[in-house]
């Protein structure tokens, strides 16, 4: 039985550390830009690499962390260009994903997202913030999925993450997150998807696009500015005090 308790816990080894690294980024020990470099990191922690990649490949799926190459992982940072790249993909997709879903809705969908939107408007009053970024990214999840076309879900659920992980950092941080006007956009989501025709639906969902779009460029260069502000000092290579904080 001590044997199987062993082999449980270090298999669960790499989710604890996703978890750690993860609050690392979202608490700011770990930047956006900054390296992780395995091999710095393992040693810190105790840790084989290859328990160390596992994780990684875990945040890199939430979008948290970015793969380079043969050039290393990064603590995810999308540039200007990046964002409108995602949102080329996104405007076209999710208004189709929406509209599919308007075609085919069953009242119990209804259902669904209006819990969700539900969590998300009480994790807006707690100010719980990882607690409203990721019920915001299962509310258009739902959406995708429930479009009834896999090809729109796969498409969205690739190129999408990464957005959200930089809503979660953004929230997570100093700088200020305007709930009650995020709150107001879904609001109308779930209103046109409740009450509007299939071409307003496309319009409603292109128009919050837009919006989001204009909005993730506009928090992009705020954080720029800011930093600019601040000591200078540039990003680099990961170093941060977690040993012995997921290894037991």
């Amino acid at each position: 039985m001590m044997l199987m308790d062993e082999q449980l816990s270090r298999r669960a080894l790499p989710k604890r550390l996703a978890s750690r690294l993860s609050d690392a980024i979202l608490q700011g020990e770990l930047k956006p830009g900054d390296r992780i470099v395995e091999a710095k990191v393992a040693r810190q922690l105790g840790l084989a690499q290859g328990t160390l990649r596992e994780a990684l490949r875990e945040l890199e799926h939430q979008g948290l962390v970015t793969k380079h190459g043969h050039g290393g992982t990064f603590v995810s940072k999308l540039t200007i260009s990046e964002i409108n790249d995602i949102y080329l993909v996104r405007r076209e997709l999710e208004p189709l994903a929406a509209m599919l879903w308007h075609q085919r809705s069953k009242p119990e969908e209804f259902v669904q997202l209006s819990k969700i939107f539900a969590d998300m408007e009480i994790a807006g009053k707690d100010r719980d913030f990882a607690r409203l970024v990721k019920a915001d990214f299962d509310f258009h999840k739902l959406i995708w999925r429930l479009s009834g076309n896999d090809a729109i879900e796969k498409a969205l659920n690739a190129v999408c993450p990464p957005l959200f992980a930089s809503y979660l950092i953004k929230a997570s941080t100093c700088d200020p997150y305007e709930v009650s006007n995020d709150l107001e956009i879904h609001r109308t989501l779930v209103n046109a998807l409740r009450q509007g025709t299939t071409k307003g639906i496309r319009n409603t969902f292109k128009k919050t696009m837009d919006l989001f779009r204009a909005d993730d460029i506009q928090n992009l260069r705020n954080l720029e500015a800011n930093r600019e502000s601040s000591s200078g000092k540039p990003s680099g290579d990961s170093d941060f005090g977690i040993a012995g904080q997921v290894s037991s």
